[in-house]
């Protein structure tokens, strides 16, 4: 059972996660580019004195201007923790406000885990980790320690 859910957008469609896979939510600022480094990586945020990498699953061809706007979804993964840039976080909501509707249709993309509803408008629940291996090619191999010093 999840303690809620985060509710983000990428692009003009709205998503939900677990909010038991994010650690905290921050701002995309200060986001440094990194020479050497390539997508899906997209720099570095200092989070308390320490770079966190930010992994950008909003797509490719965004200008500098778009890319400095929107939120970071921290995670714990494995060994690592990292961000995950994302348009907007709209809200966190108790489980009760995003009630199950029905199971994801086997059509959609293997990191849509289930469908919400949210003021009857249907949700995509996402599991983050799939997402960043359908949206994030690569992602792991950009996180060498190398690329990601500061």
């Amino acid at each position: 059972m999840t303690t809620g859910y985060v509710l983000f957008r990428l692009a003009e469609r709205t998503f939900a996660t677990p909010l038991d896979e994010v650690r905290e939510i921050v701002r995309l600022d200060g986001v440094e580019r990194l020479p050497g480094t390539r997508p899906p990586l997209a720099g570095v945020v200092m989070l308390r004195g320490a770079p966190l990498p930010v992994l950008d699953v909003r797509g490719s061809g965004q200008d500098d201007a778009a890319f400095e706007r929107g939120d970071v979804l921290v995670m714990d993964l494995a060994d690592d923790t990292v961000g995950i840039a994302v348009d907007q976080v709209v809200a966190v909501l108790p489980p009760d406000e995003l009630p199950e509707a029905e199971a994801a249709p086997k059509s959609l993309p293997p990191y849509v885990v289930g469908v919400r509803r949210h003021r009857g408008t249907p949700v995509l629940l996402v599991d983050l980790h799939l997402l960043l291996g359908a949206t994030a090619t690569g992602w792991e191999g950009a996180l060498t320690a190398d690329t990601i010093q500061a």
